[in-house]
């Protein structure tokens, strides 16, 4: 059985997670503020905050810029390293593929 803070466990968390996929999705083709994201994608700001922090501690988000606001406050810039997700039930085992940038990345997890 996986351990809960194995990043194995956090990435599939994660990647279970709807706001999460949103986020994903949204950041890929063009760099977002957490601001954008949360209106565009109808996500509470905390809830945005706490996903794309997340996501960047586990390697599937980057922050690559600031932007100012029309109100004139630098924001950050956020983009999606994720291009490709493969989920594959093999008996007990779930095996997961990831494609971050130019690398691919696998995971097999035991569920018993």
């Amino acid at each position: 059985m996986p351990k809960v803070n194995d990043p194995k466990s956090l990435i599939m968390k994660a990647l279970s997670d709807p706001y999460v996929l949103k986020i994903l999705a949204y950041s890929y083709y063009s760099p977002r503020s957490i601001p954008e994201m949360s209106l565009e994608l109808d996500i509470p700001i905390a809830s945005c905050y706490r996903k794309v922090k997340l996501l960047e501690s586990l390697g599937l988000m980057e922050k690559v810029g600031t932007k100012l606001t029309i109100e004139g406050k630098r924001v950050a810039l956020y983009r999606s390293r994720l291009s490709h997700m493969a989920i594959e039930m093999r008996g007990s085992k779930v095996v997961v593929r990831l494609k971050i940038d130019e690398s691919i990345v696998k995971y097999d997890l035991n569920l018993i």
